[in-house]
C-alpha cells in the first residue's frame, strides 16, 4: 500500500502518471528547477539576508525524488536540508527564529522531511527531526508569549499566515515523533478559525498586489494542508478564498503582466503566482484563474521572477504548481466579465474600457485602514482582550488616490513601497501642504481613532459610473476639513471626470496632486499633456478659475527589508500640482482626465463655461456631445436649456439624442423642454451619494 504523503492530496502513483501523461511541462518545470540547485554555493553559515529560498528548495528536490526515485534528486534535497539544519539560528537581524526566514525553513523542511525521511541515515534523519522540534519549539514559545500584541494575533497580516502555518506543518511532519505536534497543529487550527472568519468576504486584501502575492499564498497553503490532513475544507467555508482571486485579476494592469500598485508593492512587477491561480482553478474550476495561470507559466514566467523584487520568487513555486495545476479545467476568456467592478469591503473600484492589453484600467480607494471588516472585528477584539490585533504597516495614507493605466502605460501611478508613508506622495488633495495624523512612519494607524476612516459610494448603471470617495476624517485634526468628497464620474466615453469638493473651518491653500512617470507640460489653456511610450494623459484643469499650476519631482526611497539594510528601491515621480491662489475654507477642482494613444490625433475638444453660480463643460467629439454641470453653492441648476435640482448632472448625446445621463443628489431633470427625470419617476440612470 502507498505511503500517504503529506501535502499530497493524491495518491503518489496518481501523481506520478499525472506528468507521465497530460502534464508533462509540469514535470520540466519541476525538473528544470531542481537543475538549479546543484550549482548553488551553500554557506557554512546563515545567508546574510533571506533564507527563503531554502525552504522551497527543499521542496523542490524532495518531491522530484519522490516521483522520479532517482538517487541524484535526494543526495541534493540532503545537502539543502542538513546544511540549513546544522545552522543554529533560522533568520537574520530582525526577529531570528521566530519570523518569514525561520517559517519559510521549517514549512519547507517538514515536509521535505515527511517525504524523504525513510530514505534517510539514522544520523540524518536524527538531525533533521531534532531541530524541527527546535525551532517548532521556538516558534511556538513566541507565539504564545506575544499573544494580544505580536503577529500570533495579526489576524490580517503574512506574518500570522507564514509563521503558524509553518508550525502546523512541523506539526503534522513529525506525528508521533514528537509529543508536542498536535499542540501545534491545534494552536493553528485555532488561530486559522480566526483568520478565514475575519478576511474580507469579497476578497479585497488591504496590504496589496504584492503582499497578496506573498502573504494570501500562505492562506491557501494552509487550507490545503488542513484539507489533506483532518479533511476540514476551507475552500468552502471562505468567503475570502472563493472571491480573492478576481480581486488579483482586475488588480492587473492590462497588459496583465504588471499590477497596480496601491499599498507596499516592491514594484509594479512582483505580484504573480501561477501556482496560486492554478489553486483556484482547480479548487473552484475556475476558468478564468485556468487562463491566468497558464499565461503566466507560458509568457511571463522569467521577467517575473528577475525584475520581481519579492524573495523566493516565483520560479520556486515549480512544486505547488505540479501538485495544484487540474488540466481538466478549460480555460474562460476574461471578456464575459464586468468590466465595472466595486470592492466594497476596501472601497475600491476599478473602471476598465476592456479586457485588451491596451486597454483603459482607471483605479480608485478610498475606506477604512484594512478594510471594513479588519476595522471593525479589531476594534471589537481589542477592547474585550485588551490585544492589539491591527497589523496595518502596508497601509498607506492613500484614499481617494487613483491610479490610470491606458493604452500600456502608466499615466497617474503609486509611489509603491514606502516606510515612512505620507499622503502627498499619492494622487490625492492636501491642505496647507498637509495630509494624515501621525504620517511619516511606518505604521500611521497604531494611534488612529475608531471613527478614523473614510467611506465610498459607488454606483454604475446604464453605462455610468460613478465613484464618490469621502475622506475628511483621515487629515490631521489642525486642518478642521469637514469636506472631502472625489467625484469621479465615467460615462464609457474614454475619459473621466475628477470633481473635488473640500470644506473647512479654516481658510487654507488647498494642493490637488497627482504623479506620473514624466513630466507634465502646458499644451493650452487650461490643458496639460503628459507622454509616456505609447500613450498620452491629456489633462483639462476647468476649475478653480484663480489657479496655479506647476510640476515638481516627489521621490520616495525605501529600504526593502531589515535583513538587508543596503538594499533599497527608488521611486522617481513627476508630480502635478494645482493650487487655488487665494486661501479659501472652500474649495474646487474640476479636471477632466483624458487618456489618449500617442500618435493619435486629437480626439475631443473640451470648453469650460460659467453661468448664474453653475460651472461646467462641454466635450465634443465625431460621434457624441457631453455636458457637465455642478453648482459649488447650492443643490440648484436653472439654465436655459437645463433645470434640475442636483447638485451635478451629465448629459451625454448622440445623433442629437440624450442617449443616458447621471446626476447627484437631485430627484428631477429637464433638458431641452424634455422631462429626463421627476419625482418618483426615473427613466435612465439616477445617482445618489
Amino acid at each position: 500500500m502507498n505511503r500517504k504523503y503529506l501535502f499530497i492530496e493524491q495518491d503518489i502513483e496518481t501523481l506520478r502518471e499525472k506528468i507521465k501523461n497530460t502534464d508533462n511541462g509540469f514535470f520540466k518545470r519541476l525538473y528544470e528547477q531542481c537543475r538549479l540547485y546543484s550549482s548553488a554555493q551553500l554557506t557554512e553559515e546563515h545567508p546574510k539576508g533571506s533564507s527563503t529560498f531554502m525552504g522551497m528548495a527543499a521542496a523542490n528536490l524532495s518531491l522530484a525524488y519522490i516521483l522520479t526515485k532517482q538517487d541524484h534528486y535526494l543526495e541534493e534535497a540532503k545537502r539543502w536540508i542538513l546544511t540549513g539544519c546544522r545552522y543554529p539560528h533560522w533568520g537574520h537581524a530582525h526577529l531570528v527564529d521566530v519570523d518569514l526566514s525561520a517559517s519559510w525553513l521549517l514549512f519547507g523542511y517538514s515536509v521535505a522531511y515527511d517525504w524523504i525521511k525513510d530514505e534517510l541515515e539514522k544520523e540524518e534523519r536524527t538531525l533533521i527531526k531534532d531541530k524541527l522540534i527546535l525551532q517548532g519549539e521556538r516558534m511556538y514559545d513566541f507565539a504564545v508569549k506575544t499573544k494580544g500584541e505580536g503577529w500570533s494575533t495579526a489576524f490580517w497580516q503574512n506574518h500570522n499566515w507564514i509563521n503558524l502555518t509553518g508550525q502546523a506543518a512541523a506539526g503534522y511532519a513529525l506525528g508521533k515523533e514528537y509529543e508536542h505536534s498536535e499542540l501545534w497543529t491545534e494552536y493553528a487550527k485555532e488561530n486559522f478559525k480566526i483568520v478565514y472568519d475575519v478576511m474580507a468576504d469579497d476578497g479585497s486584501d488591504y496590504e496589496g498586489v504584492v503582499y497578496w502575492r506573498y502573504g494570501a499564498m500562505w492562506l491557501l497553503m494552509y487550507a490545503h494542508l488542513l484539507k489533506e490532513r483532518e479533511g476540514f475544507n476551507y475552500f468552502e467555508h471562505s468567503g475570502f478564498l472563493q472571491n480573492t482571486f478576481y480581486y488579483r485579476l482586475y488588480q492587473s494592469a492590462p497588459n496583465l503582466e504588471e499590477i497596480i500598485n496601491y499599498g507596499d508593492c516592491h514594484d509594479r512587477r512582483s505580484g504573480h503566482s501561477a501556482a496560486m491561480y492554478y489553486k483556484f482553478a482547480s479548487e473552484y474550476k475556475n476558468g478564468h484563474a485556468q487562463k491566468l495561470a497558464n499565461k503566466v507559466r507560458n509568457e511571463f514566467l522569467f521577467r517575473e521572477q528577475y525584475e520581481s523584487g519579492v524573495k523566493p520568487g516565483i520560479l520556486p513555486e515549480a512544486w505547488l504548481e505540479l501538485i495544484w495545476s487540474d488540466s481538466s479545467v478549460e480555460e474562460e476568456e476574461f471578456d464575459n466579465l464586468p468590466l465595472v467592478k466595486y470592492w466594497d469591503d476596501l472601497g475600491l473600484v476599478v473602471m476598465r474600457s476592456g479586457w485588451e492589453k491596451d486597454a483603459i484600467h482607471f483605479s480608485i480607494k478610498c475606506g477604512t485602514p484594512g478594510g471594513k471588516k479588519q476595522w471593525e472585528r479589531s476594534w471589537e477584539m481589542d477592547r474585550k482582550l485588551g490585544w492589539k490585533t491591527r497589523g496595518l504597516s502596508h497601509q498607506h495614507p492613500d484614499n481617494n488616490s487613483f491610479i490610470l493605466n491606458a493604452f500600456d502605460a502608466f499615466l497617474a501611478v503609486d509611489e509603491g513601497y514606502n516606510r515612512t508613508v505620507k499622503a502627498s506622495e499619492h494622487n490625492i488633495v492636501i491642505v496647507d501642504g498637509k495630509g494624515y495624523e501621525h504620517e511619516g512612519g511606518n505604521n500611521i494607524w497604531k494611534e488612529t481613532p475608531y471613527e478614523t476612516k473614510g467611506t465610498m459610494d459607488f454606483t454604475s448603471k446604464n453605462g455610468i459610473t460613478l465613484a464618490c470617495g469621502e475622506a475628511a476624517k483621515m487629515y490631521a485634526k489642525e486642518l478642521q476639513l469637514k469636506k472631502y468628497y472625489r467625484n469621479v464620474i465615467y460615462t464609457e466615453n474614454g475619459h473621466f471626470y475628477m470633481l473635488d469638493e473640500l470644506r473647512s473651518e479654516k481658510e487654507h491653500t488647498y494642493t490637488w496632486l497627482m504623479n506620473s512617470d514624466t513630466i507634465f507640460k502646458k499644451a493650452g489653456e487650461d490643458k496639460y499633456l503628459m507622454e509616456n511610450g505609447p500613450a498620452k494623459l491629456e489633462v483639462f484643469t476647468l476649475y478653480p478659475e484663480k489657479k496655479s499650476v506647476s510640476s515638481k519631482e516627489t521621490n520616495v526611497r525605501a529600504i526593502m527589508t531589515t535583513q538587508e539594510p543596503d538594499k533599497y528601491r527608488e521611486t522617481k515621480m513627476k508630480t502635478m500640482v494645482i493650487e487655488n491662489r487665494e486661501k479659501s475654507k472652500d474649495m474646487y477642482f474640476f479636471n477632466i482626465l483624458k487618456p489618449q494613444r500617442t500618435f493619435d490625433e486629437e480626439e475631443i475638444s473640451v470648453s469650460k463655461f460659467a453661468e448664474d453660480e453653475c460651472f461646467g463643460s462641454v466635450i465634443e467629439s465625431k460621434t457624441y456631445k457631453e455636458i457637465f454641470l455642478f453648482n459649488p453653492l447650492k443643490k440648484n441648476i436653472q439654465l436655459k436649456n437645463i433645470k434640475t435640482d442636483a447638485k451635478w448632472v451629465v448629459i451625454v448625446e448622440k445623433d442629437g439624442k440624450v442617449s443616458k445621463f447621471g446626476m447627484n443628489m437631485g430627484s428631477t431633470l429637464i433638458f431641452k423642454g424634455e422631462k429626463l427625470a421627476e419625482k418618483n419617476k426615473t427613466e435612465n440612470l439616477f445617482l445618489k451619494n
